[in-house]
């Protein structure tokens, strides 16, 4: 710990691969930030993963060593291609035992001038609070009544958020035994899914065969099973635009309902201090019917007729 008290600053961890123009409009963004002096730049820029890809790489890694060159940030360049989720793990790690706790941001946002403020107000808010594993900047299209306003879902997220060392201790690769649990217990795999309304749990499958390459399902899989929480914005301080032809997962295709947001709400959104924060440490129950109300409009009515038909077929075989 004495290496995490002689640092002041908290850890930015800015992951970045071959989007140049993104990566520049979240650096333009990053630096209007408010409170920016007070935090430390890390940049992961992972390798090559293919030939094709080289010369974006390289523009990438142009555009990092501008920006660290005026933000006085650390750039780590791998030789070999990560992938995102390694990425995103080995840097979470490394500034986790270094500083205690860090904030990560992948190349496809653009940031409220706000987010900062709000990242580390909250770090230090729960720091010491067990029950709290994560904070999020996004917030999926959804309203919520109040100034200022922030309160905790049962849902993590991988779209720019900060967690602590203590939290991020429990982040593994290991899902056999959990998996054994979902497997076993319809009840509980329907909670996991989030009632039914995402398929986390085929996510999950898809992931341990390979298919997918998530470490957020990890991540939300161990926070589930030890009751963890996650504190949301009432409104949105991320603006994600990493669904075009350059996106690792998500190529030409339209964008998803749950991020379609207008760049300028997001970014004119107008937050001002003190940040009203809950009560109590618990799920907020009228925000989680609204985002399980979004859920459905995407993804949720289709897999709930896809698991009820199956449950049926069982019944009868």
């Amino acid at each position: 710990m004495d290496q995490i008290n002689s640092m002041t600053k908290t850890p930015i961890a800015i992951f970045t691969y071959n989007r140049p123009d993104h990566t520049r409009k979240l650096l333009e963004s990053l630096k209007k930030c408010d409170r920016l002096s007070e935090c430390q730049i890390y940049f992961f820029c992972d390798g090559t993963k293919s030939i094709e890809h080289s010369q974006q790489v390289e523009a990438s890694r142009k555009v990092v060593d501008e920006f660290a060159k005026l933000l006085n940030a650390h750039v780590i360049k791998q030789e070999k291609n990560l992938g995102l989720a390694k990425s995103i793990v080995f840097g979470t790690t490394k500034l986790c035992k270094e500083y205690g706790r860090v904030i990560v941001l992948e190349d496809d946002f653009i940031l409220n001038s706000f987010f900062l403020d709000f990242m580390l107000q909250a770090l230090d808010k729960y720091e010491f609070n067990e029950e709290v594993a994560q904070i999020a900047g996004y917030l999926p299209p959804i309203k919520i009544k109040g100034k200022n306003k922030t309160f905790f879902l049962p849902l993590t997220t991988s779209c720019g958020w900060a967690t602590w060392q203590r939290a991020w201790n429990i982040f593994s690769w290991n899902y056999d035994q959990y998996l054994s649990l979902l497997d076993s217990d319809e009840t509980l795999q329907e909670k996991f899914n989030l009632d039914n309304n995402y398929p986390y749990y085929n996510l999950l499958k898809s992931t341990i065969q390979n298919k997918t390459d998530s470490w957020a399902i990890y991540w939300y899989l161990h926070t589930f099973f030890k009751n963890k929480l996650t504190l949301y914005p009432s409104h949105s301080l991320i603006w994600v635009g990493g669904f075009d032809s350059l996106a690792t997962h998500t190529k030409s295709v339209k964008v998803p309902k749950f991020y379609d947001q207008p760049l300028n709400g997001i970014m004119q959104k107008k937050w001002y201090n003190p940040i009203s924060f809950p009560n109590s440490i618990n799920s907020d129950n009228h925000a989680f019917k609204k985002i399980m109300c979004l859920l459905q409009e995407n993804t949720g009515i289709l897999f709930r007729l896809k698991t009820k038909m199956k449950s049926f077929l069982l019944g009868i075989l």
